[in-house]
C-alpha cells in the first residue's frame, strides 16, 4: 500500500470514528446486526425495505415543487432541517441508503469515500439554502451534519444550529466564541482540546465542536433550534430519515401547532403521513434534483459554489498556541502533519491545505517567513 493510500485510509477511518452511531450503547461487533432494533432502529442496520430508495416521476416532482414553492412564499417563518442525504451529491456517503454506512457494515463491507471530508464542496442544495436565507424566505437552518458544508456555502453562524458539530469549528470553553477554520480542527485534538487559545478572549482553551454519541448537544445550538422550530409555520426536512433524536423531534414543535411539514428523502420514514396530514409535501427525490425545480419555480438563481479566497498563511499566523496542551508540540499551532518546528508552515504545506489533501507525504523543501439534550 502506498503512503498516499495509507493517508486516505486514515482520513476515512477518522471520518467514520467521528460519525459513530448516535446512541449511548456501544457494541464491539464487527458487523451491525440488522435484526437488532432499539425501537427506532438508530444503531441497527436498515432492513432491505428501509434502505430501498423510491423515485417519483419528473412530472410528480415538478407538481410538488410548485406546491412547496407556494408554501415557502406564503409562510412567515421557514426552518430547514438537513441530514446526510443533502451531502451525498458531494460524494459523502449517507447512513441508510443502499450504499450507506450502516447498510454496508451489515453486509460485512467496508464503507469507502471517493474523497476526504476536507475535499468535499457544497452541493446545489447547500447553495439553494443560502439563497433562500438571503431572500428572506428561510429564517433558520438546523443540521445534524458535521461536514461543515453549510457554513462553507455561506450560511452565517447566526442562522444555523449544527447540532452534531462542525469539523472546521472550534469553540472557546471560556467565552464560548466559535472560530471557523479553513482546516479540520479535530484531526489532532487531544481529549477534544485542539491546542490553541481563543483569539477573542486570549485565554480560553479551544475545543473541537464534534458531538460524539452519548454527549450533550451544544446548549446554544439546541436552544436556538427549538426556538425557531416553535416559531416556524413551515418546516422542511431535506435528506434525513428522521431517526436520530432530539433532532427528529424539532419539526413537531411546528406541525403539532398547525405548521406545515415537508420532507424530501429517498427512503420511507415514520413521518411520511405527517407531511400529508399537515398540508405539506412528501417527495421521494434526490435533494439537488428537487431543489432545482423549487428554485426555478421561485425564480431564484442559484450560483455555483466558489471557494472564498482567504489568506490562509495569515490565518495560521494569527493562531494562539496553548502552552498547556498535552498533544504533539510540533502540531500545537498549525494542526498539520508535516511541521518540523512551530514556525510558519512552508508554502508547499499551504498549497496542500488549500487543496484539502492529506499532508503526511509532504516533502518540506522551502520555508516562508431550553435544556441540554443528548444524542440518543
Amino acid at each position: 500500500m502506498s503512503e498516499d493510500q495509507s493517508s486516505l485510509l486514515d482520513s476515512i477511518r477518522t471520518y467514520f470514528n467521528n460519525l459513530k452511531p448516535t446512541t449511548t450503547t456501544v457494541t464491539n461487533a464487527p458487523v451491525v446486526d440488522p435484526g437488532k432494533d432499539n425501537g427506532n432502529n438508530i444503531t441497527g442496520a436498515p432492513t432491505p425495505e428501509e434502505a430501498r430508495e423510491y423515485f417519483e416521476t419528473k412530472d410528480h416532482m415538478r407538481a410538488k415543487a410548485v406546491r412547496l414553492a407556494a408554501l415557502i412564499r406564503e409562510s412567515r417563518h421557514v426552518v430547514i432541517y438537513t441530514g446526510a442525504g443533502i451531502s451525498t451529491a458531494a460524494s459523502i456517503p449517507d447512513y441508510r441508503g443502499p450504499q450507506g454506512v450502516w447498510t454496508l457494515l451489515a453486509q460485512g463491507k467496508r464503507p469507502t469515500m471517493k474523497i476526504t471530508l476536507e475535499q468535499a464542496t457544497p452541493t446545489y442544495s447547500h447553495m439553494a439554502i443560502v439563497e433562500l436565507l438571503r431572500a428572506g424566505l428561510c429564517k433558520f437552518v438546523v443540521s445534524t451534519n458535521l461536514d461543515g458544508l453549510h457554513v462553507r456555502s455561506g450560511v452565517p453562524l447566526d442562522n444555523i444550529a449544527e447540532l452534531h458539530g462542525n469539523i472546521y469549528k472550534e469553540v472557546c470553553d471560556s467565552c464560548k466564541e466559535a472560530h471557523v477554520r479553513m482546516f479540520a480542527v479535530n484531526k489532532s485534538s487531544v481529549r477534544r482540546w485542539t491546542g490553541r487559545l481563543c483569539e477573542s478572549c486570549k485565554t480560553g482553551r479551544l475545543r473541537d465542536s464534534i458531538v460524539n454519541f452519548g454527549e450533550n448537544l451544544p446548549k446554544k445550538d439546541l436552544r436556538e433550534a427549538a426556538e425557531h422550530s416553535t416559531k416556524a409555520d413551515l418546516t422542511i426536512v431535506i435528506g434525513s430519515s428522521m431517526r436520530v433524536t432530539p433532532a427528529c423531534d424539532l419539526p413537531s414543535y411546528s406541525y403539532t401547532n398547525g405548521g406545515r411539514f415537508c420532507l424530501v428523502n429517498l427512503q420511507k420514514t415514520g413521518y411520511d403521513d405527517i407531511a400529508k396530514s399537515s398540508g405539506g409535501v412528501r417527495v421521494f427525490a434526490r435533494c439537488d434534483e428537487f431543489m432545482r425545480l423549487v428554485m426555478e419555480e421561485l425564480a431564484i438563481e442559484v450560483p455555483a459554489f466558489v471557494e472564498e479566497v482567504k489568506d490562509l498563511e495569515k490565518e495560521l499566523d494569527d493562531l494562539i498556541p496553548d502552552p498547556s496542551w498535552e498533544g504533539d508540540q510540533v502540531m500545537k499551532k498549525y494542526n498539520v502533519y508535516s511541521m518540523s518546528d512551530d514556525g510558519p508552515p512552508p508554502k508547499s504545506v499551504l498549497r496542500q491545505i488549500r487543496n484539502g489533501m492529506p499532508l503526511k507525504s509532504v516533502q518540506v523543501t522551502e520555508r516562508t517567513g431550553v435544556e441540554l439534550g443528548k444524542v440518543m
